[in-house]
């Protein structure tokens, strides 16, 4: 039974009474699909979700500087050294500044001197 249905001349066969029905061919081949849109309707969503979209107040200076600067917070500190000279904590590669705060004040008392 099923060799009968998908053998080519069965095919064919069917092909041939699906051409010679004019009925079916004008049915299907030469009427175009209706098509219905509702313009107005579509249109005036289209336009609440445009009129929705819009900003009802300008952003300020302050808000959009935050907004602009949220994501840079301050970064952990992971390269901590001991002075060599006074055993406070400081930056590496960078000069002490309890060492260099004396060193200042030296230099004031010799000038004044």
């Amino acid at each position: 039974m099923a060799a009968r249905l998908f053998s080519p001349a069965a095919s064919i066969a069917r092909w041939a009474q699906f051409v010679q029905n004019p009925s079916v061919l004008s049915q299907t081949l030469f009427q175009p699909a209706t098509l219905t849109l509702t313009i107005p309707g579509l249109l005036s969503d289209i336009w609440d979700s445009i009129l929705r979209a819009v900003p009802k107040k300008k952003t300020s200076h302050m808000k959009k500087r935050h907004r602009q600067m949220a994501g840079k917070a301050l970064k952990d500190v992971k390269n901590l050294n001991t002075c060599p000279g006074c055993g406070q904590i400081k930056r590496a590669h960078v000069l002490c500044p309890h060492c260099v705060s004396d060193i200042k004040k030296q230099w004031a008392t010799a000038k004044t001197a």
